[in-house]
């Protein structure tokens, strides 16, 4: 290759490469999109405008590189370039597209901010837990892509016509005013049914990876066509600096500070709390307190563990990393010369707690095992370096361990001596499995895992109890947040739906002095702060630093639960779960479900009914945020 091709290979090669793009967008379809002739018709022009969008990001640098190398006459390495640019550019959206259409038929939502986080935080991909097989499968999908590309470039060639010969192509202005008017039309399409809330489109329109709403309900209103409420765009808040604490804390450390041991296990749901799965923690929690309706801050790692240390909703989440600040109830247990212990079999930098959670921790206290063995085998170590730790501690001085277990987070591992449900699917490939068929194989994974996973727990409980630690230790376990297995929606795993099977977890308490008991009512992650704090001497109401409250008083009582991930903010009540979207733009979809987690077919009589309660949330998720000045 050492000339540049004629301009007609480029033009051909990107008409190609804009069917392989379209057959991508068109997998992200589903048979309600052409339904009627008008959806039909709209997602036709939406395919054909998004095509386009999605290939801009080759189509421009490549055109502009082509126009460069022509007016150099450059001959040697710009042929070479060029074709790497067409190939790499073109094969890179379509890595991405395949990527992003296995995210949303797997969790519900496409490649935004939490996954562009996961990938460039350190530990991220790892914490995926994918399998050999699946890092294999995806490796060979991802080449087979670029070997298309490649072919397509070299068929573009081929074709080539001769010096002289006619082309067969459309000019290219054609073509770009095809697209104009297709996007038009699907633009002026979604604006009015965005105005009048018309369904079927708005739903096609969440399936396509960027989708850039464009309402115009003030101009149709003055038009003199009604238009639907603009309360269904979700809540909107404005958030600056931060003020938290509320008001400075007011601490009367204890003579004999309790020491606190803090088990956190990856996607434990309530329904894991069951003698035949998890017997050892299901037998302590006979002997302590145990919260049977209790829900995580989130339905995910970072909202979850967030939740349970600062005691504030998740949206505080982005407040807080900014501007570095460690929970209040960490900074209490440094103040009182705790010594500290804490482990992860997952890795402290993703989720960021390396820089929220455990910002202050000096980094000689913190343990993560994130890579060598199965997952499984660094909980079990993990739990040898906790006990150790135990034993070799000052006891003159108070201590601190946390451990977070990641024998259950998919894939699921465990050792072959806890093993309790069978058949299980083998070899957990995400992008092989048939995910309806095999649900009930991959399902029994997890309650392997959990039940390894209570092993490793009970290990703790039966050394805290051999060396008459009890008496004087705190102990939590929680789930960080639940996991789906299809039960109420189509999804696996979690982040998606704030259904109870993803945000409920199994939650037990251990307080010295305090008998055993069972709390029926809702209880949160929130509530872990405002209960621990006053055990701490801290003498400030819990509102000056949490919006939880505290679980030993005995007015405890919660009309609500609150969760959120990085979009949305849900109110999980004793009737309704309400999820709202928070600062979104053009009109989304609000999901209302029952106290069984079906879809609610009333849902504006749900939202009547618990209007006070989103007031609050609306007022708490500005509470511990300063006005801008």
């Amino acid at each position: 290759m050492t000339k540049l091709p004629p301009r007609d290979t480029i033009d051909r090669f990107f008409l190609l490469t804009g069917l392989w793009v379209a057959l991508h967008v068109s997998a992200f379809t589903t048979a309600k999109a052409y339904s009627t002739p008008a959806v039909a018709l709209w997602t036709l022009a939406t395919t054909v405008s998004y095509t386009f969008i999605y290939l801009l990001p080759a189509l421009i640098p490549s055109y502009l590189c082509y126009w460069f190398l022509q007016r150099r006459s450059v001959t040697r390495v710009g042929p070479v370039a060029l074709a790497c640019l067409l190939i790499g550019s073109s094969g890179a959206i379509q890595v991405l597209l395949f990527a992003d259409r296995t995210i949303y038929g797997m969790y519900g939502f496409h490649i935004n901010g939490f996954v562009v986080d996961l990938v460039l935080s350190p530990g991220g991909i790892a914490s995926l837990g994918a399998s050999r097989s699946t890092e294999l499968t995806a490796t060979l999908i991802v080449a087979a892509l670029l070997v298309l590309q490649a072919a397509t470039y070299f068929w573009a060639n081929y074709r080539a016509p001769a010096p002289g010969q006619r082309r067969f192509l459309p000019r290219a202005r054609w073509l770009l005013l095809a697209v104009l008017a297709f996007t038009i039309g699907e633009r002026l399409a979604y604006g009015y049914s965005a105005a009048v809330s018309y369904q079927p489109i708005l739903f096609a329109s969440e399936r396509y990876p960027f989708y850039l709403p464009t309402t115009f309900r003030r101009l149709l209103a003055r038009l003199g066509i009604n238009t639907a409420n603009e309360a269904t765009e979700g809540v909107h808040i404005k958030q600056s600096g931060l003020s938290y604490p509320l008001e400075a804390l007011r601490v009367e450390a204890p003579a004999r500070p309790l020491n606190i041991v803090w088990l956190v296990a990856e996607s434990l749901r309530f329904d894991l709390l069951d003698p035949a799965i998890m017997p050892k923690l299901w037998e302590f929690s006979g002997q302590a307190i145990r919260l049977e309706r209790h829900y995580s801050g989130g339905n995910a790692t970072q909202m979850g563990i967030f939740s349970m240390f600062y005691g504030l909703y998740g949206n505080y989440w982005f407040p807080m990393i900014k501007a570095g600040r460690s929970p209040l109830l960490m900074d209490v247990l440094q103040q009182q010369n705790y010594q500290f212990s804490l482990h992860t079999s997952a890795a402290f930098t993703y989720p960021q707690f390396d820089k929220t959670v455990f910002v202050r921790m000096d980094p000689a206290d913190l343990h993560p095992l994130s890579t060598g063995p199965d997952p499984w085998e660094r909980d079990r170590q993990n739990v040898d370096r906790i006990l150790g730790f135990i034993d070799g501690r000052d006891p003159a001085r108070p201590f601190m361990t946390y451990m977070f277990f990641e024998g259950t987070h998919a894939n699921y591992t465990f050792p072959a001596d806890s093993v309790i449900a069978r058949p299980y699917l083998e070899d957990f490939n995400y992008l092989s499995a048939d995910f309806a068929g095999q649900m009930t194989l991959i399902k029994n994974r997890y309650l392997n895992a959990a039940h390894h996973v209570d092993r490793q727990i009970g290990r703790v409980i039966a050394h805290l109890r051999a060396k008459g630690l009890l008496d004087s230790t705190i102990v939590i376990v929680l789930g960080d947040h639940g996991e789906e297995f299809m039960e109420r929606s189509s999804r696996w795993g979690h982040a998606a739906e704030f259904n109870r099977y993803q945000t409920s977890t199994p939650a037990v308490l251990w307080v010295p002095g305090q008998a055993a008991r069972v709390v029926g009512g809702i209880t949160s992650h929130l509530d872990i702060p405002a209960t621990l704090m006053p055990l701490l001497g801290v003498r400030n109401p819990a509102g000056d630093y949490s919006q939880g409250q505290d679980l030993l008083s005995q007015s405890f009582h919660r009309e609500y639960a609150v969760a959120a991930d990085w979009h949305r903010i849900a109110y999980i009540g004793d009737k309704f779960k309400i999820a709202f979207p928070i600062n979104a733009t053009g009109v989304v979809r609000q999901e209302v479900l029952d106290d069984d987690d079906r879809p609610v077919s009333e849902a504006d009589r749900a939202k009547e009914e618990i209007r006070p309660a989103m007031v609050e949330m609306m007022n708490n998720l500005v509470r511990f945020s300063r006005p801008k000045s």
